[in-house]
């Protein structure tokens, strides 16, 4: 089967996108101007068994990137970090061009998750509270303990949970 991501417009319309492995060229743009958030190209992110993915709109415009690792000798798959393009980031932009974004990134990285025999589940922590509760009650997200003590809010969407995002976010190409 494949599966088609998509995201939405300003005005609300589904608009289909391509998540594919990013390049050197799409990290590089997040230290140029608009400015991103975070230096896709930083030793952080540039750490061994992190996979970095693209998403872009079908004329390629850069929409948003994510960072992924499997984790646990294959129990689950880390969601280390997704950021939105200037243009769609909450953080930045009161009015975003795109929404949709992470949504869609999550239910990358439950595919990405099965593609890698983890059974779809994924691991992600949230940076801020309203992020922890907008996960509960829009994903289904369940709290598990951080990785550390006084670590960040760590949640897990696995199963039931895992399946309707995923077939919300992805739809199925005949």
């Amino acid at each position: 089967m494949l599966f088609t991501p998509y995201i939405f417009s300003a005005d609300g319309e589904p608009l289909p996108v391509l998540i594919d492995s990013a390049t050197a060229s799409d990290l590089k743009v997040t230290s140029e101007n608009p400015v991103w958030q975070t230096d896709w190209t930083s030793d952080y992110l540039s750490a061994p068994g992190i996979e970095k993915y693209a998403m872009k709109t079908l004329s390629r415009e850069l929409v948003a990137l994510a960072a992924y690792q499997i984790a646990g000798k294959k129990a689950y798959v880390y969601i280390l970090y997704i950021e939105s393009a200037p243009h769609s980031n909450p953080t930045i932009k009161y009015k975003r061009k795109y929404t949709g974004i992470g949504a869609a990134l999550i239910a990358f990285g439950i595919k990405f998750s099965i593609d890698n025999g983890c059974r779809g589940d994924v691991v992600f922590d949230a940076k801020t509270d309203e992020l922890a509760a907008h996960y509960v009650r829009d994903f289904g997200a369940k709290p598990i303990p951080s990785a550390f003590s006084g670590g960040p809010k760590r949640f897990m969407l696995a199963d039931e949970d895992a399946w309707a995002l995923f077939s919300k976010y992805l739809s199925e190409e005949e």
